[in-house]
């Protein structure tokens, strides 16, 4: 995992960005592009919708995919994606939601979600880059 992406992601969560919009900022940025409001939007997914459910880097991750390219996300990439995150995750905290990841220690929320975030939007790229998309 690339340390600058880390750098990257921790310098974006000091600007008070929740993790589905640092995925969607940083694709963005990639781009040499801007897009506040949908930043703003994207902030609804954070902390799983904001009651715990699907994480929010993986729903940032679908978005960020989807900007790219929609048809070929729908199709094929967002499949592959939530195929790889739920194998990941599920095997290494017990699932996908924030709480799985979390537990009971507020703490793995630094720890943990910096290193998903990185792994996610790795896992993005190489898929679109199967592609010949880059971000």
């Amino acid at each position: 995992m690339a340390n600058e992406t880390l750098k990257r992601i921790m310098r974006l969560s000091a600007q008070g960005l929740c993790c589905s919009q640092i995925m969607v900022t940083m694709a963005l940025d990639a781009n040499e592009d801007e897009n506040p409001q949908l930043v703003d939007a994207v902030r609804g997914l954070c902390r799983g919708l904001g009651r715990g459910y699907a994480c929010g880097v993986l729903l940032g991750a679908v978005c960020v995919l989807s900007m790219m390219d929609p048809h070929l996300a729908e199709s094929e990439l967002i499949p592959h994606l939530v195929e790889w995150f739920e194998a990941t995750y599920t095997d290494r905290y017990g699932g996908v939601t924030c709480p799985a990841i979390i537990g009971d220690d507020p703490m793995n929320k630094c720890e943990r979600c910096p290193r998903i975030m990185a792994e996610t939007y790795e896992k993005c790229q190489a898929l679109l880059e199967e592609h010949g998309i880059r971000i």
